[in-house]
């Protein structure tokens, strides 16, 4: 599904974030990216929605390919094209990134709205994600009045509401106390039981040691456990 080749990112005064990076992420895998703060997590979660590409010069180059007809490549995809791949995809982050002036079910809703699903099925979509996470109670609440587990279980249920292929999650649990991060945790490998592809970046070890599930270690931009293939 997703193939990193010799991947390279530079941002300015020459702080390279990736260097050389070449691995690949299966269909249905559900896949650990760990490192410390600054490892290089984020931007290579970036470089797969595309938010960022690699340097150009280098020759490096991605290939996320989510069906025959759904292919993405980082030299070759238009930026007109990278609102199509992104729709095959969802993305939680460490702060949520809600809506405060919409509620739980419209920030959940807003994604299919975009795209002119019918309010009928937009309807039932919604009300099956916010069942996945367990929060249906709470669909008409304000983000602010929720606590910050329950902000991110709307989060996730707003990245899977369209079912998508492939699921990113940065630091997902990052600011989460114990018991509510072991419940996203949960979340995440039930969303990855039902077929969907799952990169988790995480730096704590309570979720991947011992973890039957693939483990990609950054630290300070390299990879230290390199496929071959």
């Amino acid at each position: 599904m997703i193939r990193f080749s010799h991947v390279t990112k530079t941002y300015e005064d020459d702080w390279r974030a990736l260097s050389d990076i070449t691995c690949r992420i299966y269909k249905g895998e559900f896949v650990f990216l760990t490192g410390h703060s600054g490892a290089g997590k984020s931007t290579f979660l970036k470089m797969i929605y595309m938010d960022d590409r690699p340097d150009t010069q280098r020759g490096g180059q991605i290939t996320v390919k989510f069906s025959p007809t759904a292919f993405y490549d980082s030299k070759t995809t238009k930026d007109a094209s990278i609102q199509t791949l992104r729709r095959y995809l969802g993305v939680v982050f460490q702060d949520f990134k809600l809506l405060s002036d919409r509620n739980v079910y419209e920030n959940v809703a807003l994604a299919l709205r975009m795209v002119g699903v019918r309010n009928k099925e937009i309807k039932l979509k919604v009300f099956d994600a916010l069942a996945l996470v367990g929060i249906t109670a709470k669909r008409l609440a304000m983000p602010y009045t929720l606590s910050g587990g329950e902000q991110q279980r709307v989060a996730i249920a707003r990245a899977i509401v369209h079912n998508p292929y492939l699921l990113l999650a940065d630091e997902p649990t990052g600011n989460l106390d114990p018991d509510n991060a072991n419940e996203v945790f949960s979340i995440f490998k039930e969303i990855n039981a039902r077929g969907t592809t799952v990169v988790m970046a995480t730096h704590n070890p309570d979720f991947y040691l011992d973890s039957p599930f693939r483990r990609l270690s950054l630290t300070q931009g390299k990879l230290l456990n390199r496929d071959i293939f």
